[in-house]
């Protein structure tokens, strides 16, 4: 626990009101009157204030935060008499506060600093630094690696009760995005197939029209998934804004390479959207091209044959105990998500089944290229969560090293599959993952070695990151990374588990 040296005023007694922020407006310091607007303007969320070395929070949110996290409750100043409750926790561990917050359902509000501090000065002696809200950090937006599952996806999804039609089954779209991996699934199910596809997702978070908020139905399903709920304007669900933003994010003006979608589906897609733009402040995170996934593609398992199998969980709640955990001997992260996305989605197609088991024998039969493959993957890092990062211009330095040594990770492994099929030829699936490697961006690899030392460290700010006489231009490297996802996003048209 970090402990702050600030005089410690008593918990609240229940039921005792504390100054809503809204209502203090009046007769406060100029600092804690640009709190309580910021404030205001994100009522639902815990506001992580910047100031200094520290995110402060005051008034409710202090007494909130104090207790959820089980820090010191302090004071700054007084209003209408009564102390301002106030409570802090230093920047430098910011991300494993902000974990055990989001794991106890609630949202917040990240605030930084806008401005430098000397061009405040300027406007006067009493002038406050300029702050802005630059992300909502919630269940379903998470990118940060110490606040994810490696080896899981963190999927969003967005959830659209279609109009029903007379004499047929009532139809639910969704959209799911996980925004750390750019993976993007859409579907639609019937009533009684829901739970057991929200199961199959496993999304940390659902978005849904307000007005279907309270729904029993919907509560159950999203309580077996282990999903937040969280409510929308129903405006957000516009099936011509979803089409018209989908067409932008992938740089297309026709989406019929990627599937036929219907209007509720591209509705659901248009609120996913919506809400990471919100979310992110209208940060763009690097998206794939959208799969067709559901019911006609995978097995629907329901929830309760799911819980009793124990793929990805046991009956506890474990992972340890599970079929994952007795089979995942995977040596990435990224392996470790296809190999539970495949668990827990068995595929129906027969002839896709085949394929799969086919390289399954083909590396089973050649021990001396599955072992090579491995070692090439242990050198690959996370390069979808970093590039996710460096889209939302939230990554740094390592994530600029893990697009490095993931691009000459895919080359050694092109290169390994190459030789190894020139002898027997290689089955459909590891031939479609040779080809995907054809053109590994090398320029971007190489001007990315000639730039960063071996090891660069986490934070821009640590500095010594650049090469003795490298290229400094961070400008540069970034819009080579935007382009590298940019064509990533059409790599991945097609492509089905």
């Amino acid at each position: 626990m970090h402990k702050v040296d600030r005089t410690t005023v008593d918990m609240p007694e229940a039921g005792r009101e504390v100054a809503p922020p809204e209502a203090a407006a009046v007769a406060l310091t100029p600092m804690m009157a640009q709190y309580t607007e910021i404030k205001a303007a994100n009522p639902d969320s815990l506001l992580f204030y910047r100031m200094g070395d520290f995110y402060e929070m005051f008034f409710e949110d202090a007494v909130v935060a104090s207790a959820a996290l089980g820090i010191q409750l302090t004071k700054r100043g007084k209003h209408q008499g009564a102390d301002i409750p106030m409570c802090g926790v230093p920047v430098h561990a910011a991300e494993d506060y902000l974990q055990r917050l989001i794991r106890k359902g609630f949202r917040v509000a990240v605030c930084e600093q806008s401005e430098d501090p000397a061009e405040a000065k300027k406007r006067g002696g009493k002038a406050v630094v300029r702050r802005d809200v630059v992300r909502l950090v919630t269940p379903g937006t998470l990118t940060e690696d110490t606040l994810l599952d490696a080896r899981r996806n963190n999927f969003l999804t967005a959830l659209f009760a279609a109009p029903q039609v007379k004499g047929e089954a009532a139809r639910l779209a969704l959209a799911s995005l996980d925004i750390s991996t750019g993976e993007f699934l859409i579907g639609d199910v019937t009533a009684g197939e829901l739970g057991g596809e929200l199961a199959r997702l496993a999304p940390s978070e659902i978005v849904v029209a307000d007005a279907i908020i309270g729904e029993d139905w919907l509560k159950a399903a999203a309580g077996l998934a282990g999903a937040a709920l969280t409510p929308v304007p129903k405006a957000h669900f516009d099936s011509l804004a979803g089409e018209r933003d989908l067409k932008a994010r992938l740089g297309v003006a026709d989406l019929s390479a990627f599937g036929a979608f219907t209007r509720p589906e591209l509705a659901a897609v248009g609120a996913v959207l919506k809400y990471v733009d919100l979310t992110q402040i209208g940060a763009k995170p690097a998206l794939l091209a959208p799969r067709r996934s559901g019911p006609a593609t995978v097995m629907v398992i329901d929830p309760a044959t799911r819980a009793n199998l124990e793929l990805m969980r046991t009956t506890s709640g474990e992972r340890t105990g599970s079929l994952i955990a007795a089979i995942d001997r995977t040596v990435t992260g990224a392996g470790g998500r296809e190999l539970a996305a495949r668990l827990a989605s068995p595929l129906k197609d027969v002839a896709a089944i085949g394929a799969r088991l086919d390289a399954v024998g083909y590396l089973v039969e050649d021990g001396a290229l599955r072992v090579t493959l491995r070692e090439a993957l242990r050198a690959a890092p996370d390069i979808a969560r970093a590039l996710s990062r460096l889209s939302l211009l939230r990554g740094g330095p390592r994530d600029l090293g893990a697009i490095r040594d993931g691009l000459a990770a895919a080359v050694a492994i092109r290169d390994q599959l190459a030789t190894a099929g020139r002898d027997l030829g290689l089955p459909s699936e590891l031939a479609m993952i040779r080809g995907h490697l054809d053109s590994p961006a090398l320029a971007l690899r190489d001007n990315l070695a000639d730039a960063l030392v071996d090891e660069p460290p986490a934070l821009r700010r640590d500095g010594g990151f650049v090469r003795d006489g490298g290229d400094n231009s961070a400008m540069q490297h970034t819009a080579a990374v935007q382009k590298f996802s940019a064509e990533r996003k059409i790599d991945a048209a097609g492509r089905s588990r």
